[in-house]
């Protein structure tokens, strides 16, 4: 991590010779995420990634082309979500999930159900894979896509589980992949309920689409109970998908909510993430307020709370 933190470092002082300042950082899956601002507010998005494959960088936002060119090298697109990349059909469900790394806030997951017309809705909105965009134009995205109301781009809902119940159902599974597999089949019953009130308007769905989070996908299966005709399909990337990629807003959207409640109701700053800033607030809320409350703000199966 320290090689990738290094590759991180450099990018920005490049980026700051061009002009452009950090606003904000956030932790992403493999990877961190920097908001920058040049000297007249314009905006940019630089996505850091490490992998199998080395590290990796991609560009984002209204001055992203320019942030580009200072870092070196042609403007590169990031992955942009499509229409049906996977086969799957019209109708159909995607599912994604945000939080399972962040040592503060809850674990959320979500779903989206789409047809046709509504992905390229969804296209048309600019809705995309969360980790390729700043939180505000998550929030932004999530409170057009109205959860919980049928729009012209489709239906979609969130289930979060805050660290309260988060820890005690965790507790019972010992296993994170058995809960998230568990969240996900709630999240798209509830969906699948709300959508047979309103089968007059919205035809049953052909597949359910899960980012994939786990090798096994048979935990999933069970948990889904899809009734005959739908199929599950998990892959990885799975954002690439439109639906799946409302299901990531969204729930991302869902997480941001959670940890801001948390901060408020503490009167402390608990920021994403599992490393240092982590680290030091957490330090800093058991001073406060005490080890067993961290079980009202926080994962504590994480290996983070053995660093307080």
């Amino acid at each position: 991590m320290v090689e990738f933190m290094d590759f991180c470092k450099a990018l920005l002082a490049k980026a700051g010779a061009a002009g452009f300042g950090v606003l904000a950082e956030r932790k992403l899956d493999y990877g961190r995420q920097y908001e920058l601002s040049d000297a007249g507010g314009a905006r940019a998005v630089l996505s850091c990634y490490h992998g199998k494959k080395g590290f990796s960088f991609v560009t984002g936002g209204k001055q992203g082309h320019r942030l580009q060119e200072a870092l070196g090298g042609a403007p590169k697109a990031a992955k942009t979500s499509q229409l049906d990349p996977f086969g799957l059909g019209f109708p159909h469900i995607g599912g994604d999930e945000s939080g399972k790394g962040d040592f503060f806030g809850p674990l959320v997951v979500a779903a989206f159900y789409t047809h046709k017309a509504g992905a390229a809705k969804l296209i048309e909105m600019g809705v995309a894979d969360c980790k390729t965009l700043s939180d505000a134009a998550v929030e932004r995205l999530a409170h057009l896509l109205k959860p919980g109301s049928l729009t012209e781009a489709g239906l979609g809902l969130s289930m979060t589980l805050m660290p309260r119940e988060y820890n005690v159902r965790y507790g019972a599974t010992g296993n994170l992949n058995v809960l998230l597999a568990q969240l996900h089949g709630e999240c798209v019953a509830e969906l699948l309920l709300r959508l047979g009130s309103l089968r007059a308007k919205a035809a049953a769905p052909q597949a359910v689409l899960i980012d994939q989070f786990a090798s096994n996908p048979r935990v999933l299966q069970q948990a889904l109970s899809l009734p005959e005709g739908c199929r599950l399909v998990t892959r990885t990337g799975g954002e690439a998908d439109v639906a799946c990629a409302a299901a990531s807003v969204l729930a991302r959207a869902e997480f941001l909510n959670g940890l801001r409640t948390l901060s408020t109701e503490y009167g402390q700053d608990l920021p994403p993430g599992a490393g240092t800033p982590v680290i030091k607030a957490g330090r800093e809320f058991k001073r406060a307020f005490g080890a067993p409350e961290l079980a009202k703000v926080a994962k504590t199966h994480f290996k983070t709370l053995a660093s307080l």
